[in-house]
């Protein structure tokens, strides 16, 4: 059956899965009406830039693909029992239409009646109704114990597609994986060195069903069988970052004589290799954040070895929510070059009666933290800019076991791809310097944006728009009050949503546009009619509207009504829309002219990536 190579000619390979008692007599005939007619894939993802190659396929990875697909779908065909599940949809629903529904209901609620409480003699009747496809498991005898898998089963709200594929000799809760993996190797799916890396993740228990283990031996058959490719290609890329002064020759040559057998770096790997950069194990570090971010700051010599700071403080606040949660932000300031840096972000949720788990993995990081030491680097004129690295782990997607942290440029992060989770986002723009900010604010002022201001006001704004990073024109803005407003059009809640924005705008007016007698027939709850009334009063001239109630959006013809009092009664500002349509600014036509010359992203349609 098999060519010299070792593997069987493709015809076979279904036959054989079927005389192994993997696939059902289906399954094999599936399989091979696919690989006939070439509709057998399989998908590689490229790690950097997250891009899916899909291509038609016979080879032991695509075939090991399908065994995971039928394995999944032979779970449901033995655990799905699809007359309780109509039950369950019936009892949910007020509709009896359903002759089938109606019926089994009745059905099961005899039957309780009939045992009268008792649960044993129920599930024993309970048992003999089922289908012979839900007593398939039982009659197979476990070679493996059963792992507690945490599984809940839904019914969904449509009958499942059933697809027997899977031979009835042969688990999908984990009795025969051990069975499996073997039968797999001796099939010549896989090669040896999947089948030991198989073996010992199922002595660690890491694939509790045949389902995991067809997956796992898909990947390492796609891996093992790319592999030649993929190296050249990782290859080609190390280069690149050493042309970039990411890797040295001497850390360049380690990596390469470091690679094992089929190994493959990871991006977060290659941190430990590369210049200006760190990581750090968390799993052992205090999650208190005044004992956390000073070792924090004292490991950054490495990342950055021109950053010097003093008087270092971590201060932390707890903000109730109203809820059972309590929201922990932390503040971290230190002087560098004369200047103090202070930057505060959120650091994690707290509930209020004190039952947190205390996870023993690591320290919680805030996604912020490195903030001010970005600001001081755009101080210092300088190209680079610390990121934040993570990679996934038991606790979640970002980790918490380990954190990466490494300077670069704009230009060196574009040669690590666009992998999520991965790098924190960053900005490069030079322009939000601390000296550039206090002359933009200046400038605001000689404009007349800030006229409307408090001399206490103005000294915290500034005070804000020196904290932490900016990175655009509105952030600096938005740091003094009334001056920008993000309208949130989803927010046609009661009560009296339309009063609340005309007041937000008649805030930002600078005393430009003060309506009286708001009618807002929106309300104190949601109305039950299509349209509603509202109006208002601006220089004695009375303006009303009908707006369209659309569940919680506001209805833009109220903004129009705004728009067209001012024209009429106030010939000499208006509202503008800026941040890409999401906030709107008050302006006169030469303060609008002077912003958009010196500042045309801040009315730009689109956002505008650096």
């Amino acid at each position: 059956m098999k060519s010299s190579s070792g593997w069987s000619s493709e015809a076979s390979i279904p036959e054989e899965l079927y005389q192994r008692q993997i696939l059902s007599a289906a399954g094999r005939d599936e399989l091979l009406t696919r690989m006939r007619l070439g509709k057998l894939r399989i998908q590689e993802q490229d790690e950097l830039t997250q891009t899916i190659e899909e291509e038609s396929s016979n080879s032991p990875a695509a075939i090991l693909a399908f065994c995971a697909e039928a394995f999944a779908a032979e779970f449901d065909y033995r655990t799905l029992d699809t007359e309780a599940m109509t039950v369950a949809l019936a009892s949910a629903s007020d509709s009896t239409s359903d002759i089938k529904s109606s019926e089994a209901k009745t059905k099961y609620e005899q039957a309780q009646q009939r045992f009268k409480g008792d649960t044993a003699a129920f599930q024993q009747w309970y048992y003999e109704q089922l289908p012979a496809r839900l007593k398939i498991e039982q009659a197979i005898a476990a070679e493996d114990s059963m792992l507690q898998m945490g599984w809940t089963i839904y019914p969904p709200l449509t009958q499942p597609a059933l697809h027997h594929w899977i031979h009835e000799k042969r688990s999908v809760l984990g009795k025969t994986r051990t069975r499996t993996v073997q039968d797999l190797y001796e099939l010549n799916l896989i090669d040896a060195t999947a089948y030991k890396q198989l073996q010992s993740l199922l002595k660690q228990d890491r694939l509790p069903t045949e389902v995991q283990v067809c997956q796992k031996a898909a990947e390492l058959a796609l891996h093992h069988a790319k592999y030649a490719k993929n190296k050249a290609k990782q290859l080609r890329w190390l280069q690149r970052l050493q042309q970039a002064g990411l890797l040295s020759d001497s850390q360049h040559l380690r990596l390469l004589r470091e690679y094992q057998p089929y190994q493959l770096k990871e991006p977060f790997e290659l941190l430990a290799y590369c210049e200006h950069s760190q990581i750090i194990d968390l799993r052992h570090m205090s999650r208190k954040p005044q004992e956390l971010y000073p070792i924090l700051f004292a490991k950054l010599s490495t990342v950055l070895p021109n950053f010097h700071f003093t008087d270092l403080k971590v201060t932390v606040a707890v903000k109730d929510d109203h809820s059972d949660l309590l929201t922990q932000n932390v503040t971290i300031s230190f002087w560098a070059d004369g200047r103090l840096y202070e930057n505060t972000f959120f650091q994690a949720y707290q509930r209020k009666d004190g039952t947190d788990p205390t996870s023993p993995l690591g320290a919680e990081v805030g996604e912020y933290f490195h903030q001010s030491i970005n600001r001081w680097l755009a101080d210092q004129n300088s190209l680079l800019r610390l990121y934040q690295a993570h990679t996934p782990d038991a606790q979640s997607i970002y980790g918490n076991e380990r954190l990466g942290l490494i300077a670069l440029t704009n230009e060196q992060r574009k040669l690590w791809g666009t992998k999520s989770y991965f790098l924190s986002s960053e900005s490069h723009d030079n322009r939000f310097t601390s000296v550039n900010i206090e002359k933009l604010i200046i400038w605001y002022q000689k404009l007349g944006l800030l006229s409307h201001l408090s001399p206490t006001q103005l000294a915290e704004g500034r005070q804000e728009a020196l904290r932490g990073e900016k990175t655009d024109f509105a952030q600096v803005l938005s740091c003094f009050p009334n001056v920008i407003y993000e309208l949130d059009w989803e927010s046609a809640n009661p009560p009296y949503p339309y009063d609340r924005v005309t007041r937000r705008f008649a805030a930002i007016s600078r005393g430009a546009f003060v309506p009286v007698d708001v009618q807002d027939g929106f309300g104190a709850t949601y109305p039950e009619k299509e349209r509603v009334s509202f109006g208002f009063q601006l220089r004695q001239q009375t303006y009303r509207t009908q707006l369209k109630v659309q569940s919680d959006w506001l209805d833009s013809e109220f903004f129009e009504l705004i728009k067209r009092a001012m024209q009429e009664q106030y010939g000499n500002g208006n509202f503008y829309p800026c941040l890409a349509g999401e906030a709107y600014i008050f302006l006169t036509p030469q303060q609008y002219t002077d912003l958009q010359k010196a500042q045309p992203e801040l009315f730009a349609v689109t956002s505008t990536d650096e």
